[in-house]
């Protein structure tokens, strides 16, 4: 697993934590904003200068929006992102308060398949 990875996985058991029991302990809620601040040093999360995308992520998530399949892998290759860590980004900023939440179901098991493919033939 990567690091991204990890850090996403034990956000969720937290969150999961807190929900189950109702309230945030002050631990648990610092060690969430510490593996945020972690996650944000993440390449899907790092910023980029561009007008519509905050981070390399929104960038490589709008071109597969667009359906320009090719050109969003290339941008996985070129920003060393794996597709793992791209739809956990995906999965994880993509949630019900933003706007491009509904694009996300694009993002089937095949589709993240077929893209898996086209990464390992391209950057590898």
């Amino acid at each position: 697993m990567s690091k991204q990875t990890n850090i996403l996985k034990e956000i969720h058991e937290i969150v999961m934590n807190i929900l189950k029991s109702g309230t945030a302990t002050v631990e648990e809620a610092d060690k969430i904003d510490e593996l945020e601040a972690l996650l944000h040093k993440q390449n899907c999360f790092k910023e980029i200068s561009h007008p519509d995308y905050s981070c390399q992520g929104e960038e490589i998530a709008k071109l597969f929006f667009d359906n320009k399949t090719d050109e969003a892998t290339d941008k996985m290759c070129e920003y060393k992102i794996t597709p793992e860590d791209f739809f956990g980004f995906a999965q994880y900023h993509y949630d019900d308060e933003h706007e491009d939440e509904a694009l996300v179901q694009i993002f089937t098991n095949v589709f993240i398949a077929d893209v898996h493919k086209a990464y390992t033939s391209k950057c590898k």
